[in-house]
């Protein structure tokens, strides 16, 4: 049977931890093991790590939606990672409830739309409120949900591949309280980390939920226990961190199918910027996804939608697929097998000639996801009208966030050098 995460904030409603408690009972009479926050942490423990933990690792998961819920950052967050994972291709049950008298437009007013597109569990119209029945329309969800472990899932071969990775330091206890206290964590998690591969999970976790300085400084207390292969697969896995959850997850197409003339809009100075973001989003998953970086395009004859459309086509066979001789020019039958962006640095808002091109590279290729850098300026809604299908990238960046990953990262990549005093 499967794990089942409830997100939920019923504390103080007594019909919504009704339903909650009608639906866990009913869970594990059905052989599932649900997993209740508020119920399943002791106190005291580190409970971010331990939510990202289950998030990352359940077969399903059901979200109550009540007032409190639609207010609530942490079920913005939690609803956040379900449907990240489900974005990167992962068949996730999701159950979103709807308490009281909520209506599926008032999920989409509080910036939870993300939802839409799953099946809502609720009281007809004109029905009584009655936590028994819906519960059980909750429960009949659960007769398709597939027995064992779901198989290749990014989300979770990236902690994986941290773990692995923070394995060596589990051989010097002193440097793993030090970094605990970067992390600002207690000398009592010490016996929690060390414990095995399970201990590295937790670790791992702690890393990416922790904020970026942090994280930093926590890695530098580690790093003398680490080789310096370690070092930089860490520093490149974690590299990326500092981006937005929210907005990595909008750097993915829909579920379900190859994207269709999809343009990302991203105002970043550096192209570093934007390949982070979709490492962010992808999870650093070099299998699936495939990224390639042009620069800026600068026509000089009268025909600058052609230039472009010719420039950048000539950039996709080559630097995609390798193909130089326009006779050799023919798509792979594994093409879907991939997703492939294209960051295309203009570093300023892309013009009418500009998204004119986009438009004629999409319709040669479709299948390609076309991220532009727009400076510091970020593309306004008549920018954004210029593209069949444009997608602002938000929160937006400010030049400050952009210049303090841009140094970490680099202080990142080189502390294997600065350990042996060589940088």
């Amino acid at each position: 049977m499967g794990d089942v995460f409830i997100s939920h904030s019923a504390r103080g409603d007594t019909y919504a931890l009704d339903v909650l408690g009608r639906i866990e009972r009913g869970l594990r009479e059905r052989g599932h093991r649900p997993f209740v926050d508020q119920d399943a942490i002791p106190p005291g423990e580190e409970w971010r790590a331990e939510i990202v933990d289950r998030l990352v690792r359940c077969d399903a998961a059901v979200v109550l939606i009540n007032d409190k819920a639609l207010a609530s950052t942490w079920v913005r967050r939690e609803v956040n990672i379900l449907m990240w994972r489900r974005a990167l291709g992962v068949p996730l049950l999701v159950i979103p409830v709807l308490l009281g008298e909520l209506r599926t437009r008032d999920v989409k007013l509080a910036g939870l739309e993300e939802l839409g597109p799953q099946q809502f569990a609720r009281m007809r119209s004109g029905e009584p409120a009655d936590a028994g029945v819906l519960a059980d329309r909750v429960l009949e969800r659960f007769a398709a949900l597939p027995d064992g472990p779901m198989d290749d899932d990014p989300m979770s071969a990236w902690l994986t591949n941290l773990s692995v990775y923070l394995r060596e330091a589990l051989a010097s206890p002193s440097h793993l309280s030090r970094a605990l206290k970067a992390l600002r964590m207690e000398d009592k998690h010490l016996g929690t980390v060390t414990g095995g591969h399970e201990g590295c999970r937790f670790l791992a976790h702690q890393f990416l939920v922790a904020p970026h300085d942090r994280m930093e400084r926590a890695l530098e207390a580690l790093a003398p226990s680490l080789s310096d292969q370690a070092i930089s697969r860490l520093a490149g896995a974690l590299g990326a961190t500092w981006v937005s959850e929210e907005a990595a997850r909008s750097v993915l197409p829909p579920p379900g199918g190859p994207p269709q003339a999809m343009t990302l809009l991203l105002n970043a100075h550096f192209p570093e910027t934007a390949k982070d973001y979709v490492r962010r989003a992808t999870c650093c998953n070099h299998t699936d996804y495939e990224v390639k970086s042009i620069g800026r395009s600068l026509p000089i004859g009268e025909d600058r939608v052609g230039e472009r459309v010719r420039s950048w086509t000539k950039n996709v066979w080559e630097l995609f697929f390798y193909v130089e001789d326009e006779d050799d020019r023919w798509l792979p039958d594994d093409l879907d097998a991939r997703r492939h962006y294209l960051i295309i640095d203009e570093q300023q808002v892309p013009e009418a000639d500009f998204a004119a091109a986009v438009g004629l590279l999409h319709e040669m290729f479709s299948w390609l996801i076309v991220l532009v850098t727009t400076g510091t300026t970020p593309a306004g809604p008549q920018d954004r009208e210029r593209f069949a299908n444009a997608l602002l990238l938000e929160p937006l960046l400010t030049q400050a966030q952009e210049q303090s990953a841009r140094r970490r990262n680099k202080n990142l990549a080189r502390l294997p050098e600065r350990l042996t005093g060589t940088y």
